[in-house]
């Protein structure tokens, strides 16, 4: 409909983002127009045609008229509290979501179906006696005193069934016998009768249609607040159709080509409204094909640059052999091949957008070092940013070992830029902006630290970017995660190291500090890591400083505590420590899973690992043994787990690689939740549906050539 408008007025959309305007009847072709649509700031030179369109889509909206950001965060609508941990970003984003399944209430069964079948049916039976029990089996009259409820019930042929409700019964107290039971439930068999056990009740409201039912995320977003979301932005479902299109980076015709709909209000229709579980199911599909050509339509993106002047850096290859000679160790093949890529990058008048991916212990740091000196000697002003402020003085001081000729400055809490090369934490861009500093070359160390708003403040146009992290990305999680970015991968590691790791339960405590005291004597030392800093006074046992304290009474002077919350002073100094040799054991918390280097470090135990996503608990292993050699690590649970929990566990046990760590960890949970356990998404890094679950072979299935090759739906198209 919206694209037959388009075509009567002689319009032709040149970019994704432009057709996107234009479903909803907004032209972005007039660069003179005075004032900006309320809708994406795009010039107010409506189309006489789409003007109906674009009224029905403002009048479902409350706008809020900011001409300084993206298409997407401009529609804001109310606050949107922890959906916005899913990506969301307004309310009409929040119908980018596919449900986890549907259920059917369009037709109900009247007659009892055969049992013991493991399948779910819509029912409907009359209500003939009800019975209240308390939780000793007790009758009893009080509907807020009852723990279990006990019907009976006879179907159209009178045949009778024994329903149990166990629990909370507030939801049935308004029947009564007589009444109709609308019920979502299995029949089983017990003692040779037909019983039925914690039906879910119907509601009015969802009898005779296809109900959606949602996924939240677990500890952060309820599955009802999903749902909740979706019923009040259903009223914005044209936005979201433009929202759709935007984010898939797509024309509508290609959209229509690609699936058959006239229309992507179809498509989020069939999602969330469906007339039928035919459209419903293939709905999903099509979400889930979308969800794939999303990632590929953004790394084609992404990979699709321009020349911009002032971005080559000319650096010399033969500087570069030099530098890499005066390294007192040989560097892997992966370094190598790693520095070319890099260096390929920086002689090129395209602004480089790479990621460095190095498995813990790969010589990351060195691998971004030699460029960024050599970089430093062709003339370019270069920045390193480090995670924390315990790893400045540590790269600085790597830096001026290698190649104590060129200056490096440390920029902290506090400190002022001066000149060489410039390492710093975030303070860095106070700095930038109070002294105007544009940087040729910027290293960001372990970019997962920073917020999207901080690297882009230190970019300008043709500024060098390059992101590290000791975090193993496989190019198929790399597509998804930074949307094909250019990527390096370390996975050899310079020097010859065994890692031994096990789970330790709680009956075997004993045990595993009677082989600490072992490591302790042979002249080794000990991290102890807890997933809690402080201690609130609220007897949790699990936190640093409670374990600081127990600990120390049995090991005087000889016990280091170190957690984020510490000054930096503090920090530094306990590290020092560390390193000099003056403490055993160290507690702390995850803040030294990211690059610090304890040479003495033999074991690691991780109390409660349950609580510790892979990827973290694959850093803090790759603490032990850094100059070589054998170390421990111990995942000790004091309390029982899951089972989900016990298989992540497993995961750390066999593998040692840290990138088959993360594929095997993705195949887990499903690509559609890489973004960890805690972090927050946005529409540019979350799967293009939330709750589409993309497995690595989805990825990896999912080229051009199949895409291209898919057919549409028939029936959707209807």
């Amino acid at each position: 409909m919206e694209g037959s408008q388009g075509d009567e007025v002689g319009s032709v959309a040149s970019s994704p983002q432009e057709e996107a305007a234009q479903h909803c009847g907004i032209s972005t072709r007039n660069p003179a127009a005075s004032g900006a649509c309320l809708i994406c700031a795009a010039p107010t030179w409506i189309r006489p045609v789409g003007v109906f369109y674009y009224l029905r889509v403002l009048s479902s909206l409350v706008i809020y008229y900011n001409p300084s950001s993206v298409f997407t965060s401009r529609i804001m609508s109310e606050s949107l509290g922890r959906l916005t941990r899913l990506g969301f970003s307004s309310l009409a984003e929040c119908l980018l979501c596919a449900p986890k399944e549907f259920l059917d209430f369009l037709e109900p069964i009247h007659l009892l179906p055969i049992p013991d079948q493991q399948q779910k049916h819509y029912l409907v039976l009359t209500l003939t006696a009800q019975e209240l029990l308390d939780k000793q089996g007790l009758a009893v009259h009080d509907w807020n005193k009852a723990h279990r409820l006990n019907m009976r019930a006879v179907d159209g042929r009178g045949e009778g069934i024994t329903i149990t409700v166990f629990g909370t019964v507030r939801d049935w107290t308004h029947l009564v016998p007589g009444d109709s039971l609308h019920i979502y439930a299995e029949v089983v068999t017990w003692k040779g009768r037909r019983q039925i056990n914690s039906p879910e009740l119907i509601p009015e409201d969802q009898r005779g249609r296809i109900c959606p039912i949602y996924a939240g995320k677990p500890g952060q977003v309820k599955a009802t607040s999903v749902s909740e979301a979706v019923a009040k932005a259903l009223p914005q479902i044209d936005l979201a159709a433009c929202l759709l299109l935007e984010q898939l980076g797509m024309r509508e015709s290609d959209f229509r080509d690609f699936t058959g709909l006239g229309d992507p209000v179809d498509l989020l229709r069939h999602l969330h409204q469906p007339p039928s579980m035919a459209l419903a199911e293939r709905a999903l599909v099509l979400a889930k094909r979308l969800s794939i050509k999303a990632i590929l339509n953004r790394a084609e993106r992404n990979q699709a640059r321009y020349p911009v002047a002032g971005s080559l850096i000319a650096i010399n290859r033969q500087t570069v052999a030099e530098l890499i000679d005066r390294v007192p160790f040989p560097l892997t093949g992966d370094q190598h091949q790693a520095i070319t890529e890099i260096i390929s990058d920086l002689r090129s008048p395209f602004p480089m957008r790479r990621l460095l991916s190095g498995d813990v212990g790969t010589g990351k740091s060195l691998t971004f070092m030699v460029p960024a000196v050599a970089a430093f000697t062709a003339g370019a002003k270069v920045a390193i940013i480090a995670p924390n402020q315990l790893l400045v003085p540590q790269i600085a001081n790597e830096m001026r070992g290698y190649f104590p000729e060129v200056p490096v400055t440390e920029v902290v809490s506090g400190s002022r830029v001066g000149d060489g090369i410039i390492v710093g934490t975030t303070a860095v861009l106070a700095q930038a902006a109070k002294h105007g500093l544009v940087f040729d070359l910027v290293v960001i160390d372990e970019q997962q630290k920073m917020s999207v708003g901080q690297k882009q403040a230190l970019l300008s146009d043709h500024t060098n970017f390059l992101e590290a992290t000791a975090t193993a990305i496989p190019r198929t999680l790399a597509l998804v995660q930074f949307g094909g970015m250019a990527l390096s991968i370390l996975r050899e590691c310079p020097v010859k190291k065994e890692i031994v790791s096990r789970t330790v339960p709680k009956q075997e405590r004993a045990r595993l500090f009677d082989f600490l005291n072992t490591v302790i004597g042979r002249g080794g030392q000990v991290a102890i890591v807890y997933p809690l800093a402080e201690d609130k006074g609220d007897g949790e046992r699990a936190s640093v400083e409670a374990a600081f304290e127990r600990f120390r009474t049995r090991m005087t002077g000889r016990v280091g505590m170190l957690h984020g919350k510490m000054s930096g002073e503090e920090k530094n100094a306990v590290i020092d420590r560390m390193k000099a040799g003056e403490l055993d054991v160290l507690i702390s918390s995850t803040v030294i899973e990211v690059g610090i280097t304890l040479p003495s470090l033999r074991a690691v135990v991780i109390v409660h690992p349950e609580r510790f996503d892979t990827s973290q608990m694959h850093q803090l292993r790759g603490r032990l043994a850094r100059k070589g050699g054998k170390g421990y690590f111990f995942m000790y649970t004091p309390e029982d787990i899951e089972d989900t929990a016990r298989e992540r566990l497993q995961l750390m046990v066999e593998c040692q690689d840290g990138f088959t760590l993360a594929e095997r960890d993705a195949d887990l949970r499903g690509f559609g939740n890489v973004d960890g356990d805690s972090g927050e998404q946005t529409g540019a890094t979350r799967i293009l549906f939330w709750g589409i679950d993309l497995s690595r072979h989805d990825i990896e299935a999912g080229n051009k050539a199949l895409i291209k090759e898919a057919q549409p739906a028939p029936e959707l198209a209807a």
